[in-house]
């Protein structure tokens, strides 16, 4: 309303109102950086889980080579489950940014059109 007040062009308020809609996305993308490097960083995480886990299992070698693969299996149990639990992890995560994100675009992209239709296509040049 301030650009067409100041500008009295129906063009420059629709072009503001385009340009403030691209700044709030922008803004919600920033703010969701955060998340997104989690959602790099728990395979990450599982990955060490996992060399920690067979490095575990290479020190109990020996005691498998006289019978007792107890400590083997411990190790690759570890290893196993830190793999799976990152990678389930990372889905749910990258699944609810998806989700949000989605929810985001579609709340900037309904206020455009709801100003567009109710204010914008309603705004007259006298």
């Amino acid at each position: 309303l301030n650009r067409f007040g100041a500008t009295r062009s129906v063009q420059d308020a629709a072009e503001a109102v385009r340009a403030e809609c691209e700044n709030e996305l922008d803004r919600l993308d920033a703010q969701l950086s955060m998340v997104r490097f989690t959602a790099w960083a728990i395979p990450a995480v599982g990955f060490v889980g996992t060399v920690r886990g067979i490095g575990r299992a290479l020190q109990e070698a020996q005691g498998a080579l006289r019978g007792d693969i107890s400590g083997v299996t411990l190790g690759l149990g570890i290893t196993f489950n830190a793999t799976l639990t990152a990678l389930v992890s990372c889905i749910v995560v990258m699944f609810c940014l998806h989700q949000l994100q989605q929810a985001q675009d579609r709340f900037v992209l309904d206020a455009r059109m709801y100003i567009d239709r109710r204010l914008i296509r309603n705004m007259r040049v006298s």
